[in-house]
């Protein structure tokens, strides 16, 4: 009797302590709106975000979703597009921005991005049917490679030309990659580039699309860019998300997008 009172006099404080921790981590957060967290997104990136019969689907609203659940927020997904969306957090529009963004030293630079809930490779999609001779990267040299502007994609494809490994580069706006998606069923470009899940995505749509390759040494960690004048958010952010990750919540998100 003595241990076990001896047991709840020990464990007590520690459980109350917790709880007050947890509490004041989350009653002290601030965001732009009250109890709301203001999401700048595009719901052109399939299978990360887009619209299914009007309702906004995809594997990073259900993360943010459930983050924002967690920190009891009402998530408020702004629809805008990539060329502007950092430099509308970076003016206070958002608390965070989403949209299968790379983290990179140079955006990095701009605004604070969370740890990466994915690290990725960029691929190759080429079509089978129109360009059937097309097996290995060294087949792409003579070929146009479509990419989207201001964009990972379209740093590595000049890279890549400048190297000789492809001949041209066609640049499409962000909003717009069905055109790019159209254009290589069409044999208007011989291959486009895109980060793995969307790439994967667009080739259960296209039985003629294949991916040919991972581009090599070029991984692109997947995160969410946080409003630079909050913190504690930023903070906010990186515990619940490695908290998703240990509960296998994370899991049951990319089992639902990405192995089905």
């Amino acid at each position: 009797m003595k241990l076990k009172c001896l047991y709840r006099y020990i464990i007590y404080p520690f459980i109350i302590l917790f709880s007050y921790y947890e509490i004041g981590y989350t009653a002290t957060l601030q965001t732009l709106q009250p109890d709301q967290l203001t999401v700048g997104t595009y719901f052109t990136n399939p299978p990360l975000e887009f619209l299914q019969k009007n309702k906004q689907v995809g594997f990073e609203i259900d993360l943010m979703n459930e983050i924002s659940k967690r920190l009891h927020l009402k998530p408020i997904y702004v629809n805008t597009s990539w060329e502007v969306i950092i430099q509308q957090l970076e003016n206070n529009k958002y608390d965070v921005i989403m949209g299968g963004i790379t983290i990179t030293p140079a955006r990095e630079k701009i605004v604070p991005y969370t740890i990466p809930y994915m690290t990725t490779t960029l691929s190759i999609l080429i079509n089978i049917k129109k360009t059937p001779n097309i097996k290995f990267m060294n087949d792409l040299q003579n070929q146009t490679i479509g990419v989207q502007s201001k964009t990972t994609d379209y740093d590595i494809a000049l890279q890549m030309q400048k190297s000789g490994k492809i001949k041209e580069i066609k640049i499409y706006p962000f909003a717009d990659f069905n055109e790019a998606i159209q254009d290589l069923i069409t044999g208007k470009v011989g291959a486009v580039m895109k980060v793995f899940p969307v790439a994967n995505y667009y080739t259960q749509l296209h039985p003629e699309i294949r991916i040919l390759t991972a581009v090599p040494n070029h991984p692109q960690p997947l995160g969410f860019g946080v409003n630079p004048r909050n913190k504690l958010l930023l903070q906010v952010l990186n515990k619940t998300l490695e908290e998703i990750k240990a509960d296998g919540t994370y899991n049951k998100f990319y089992e639902k997008w990405f192995t089905q």
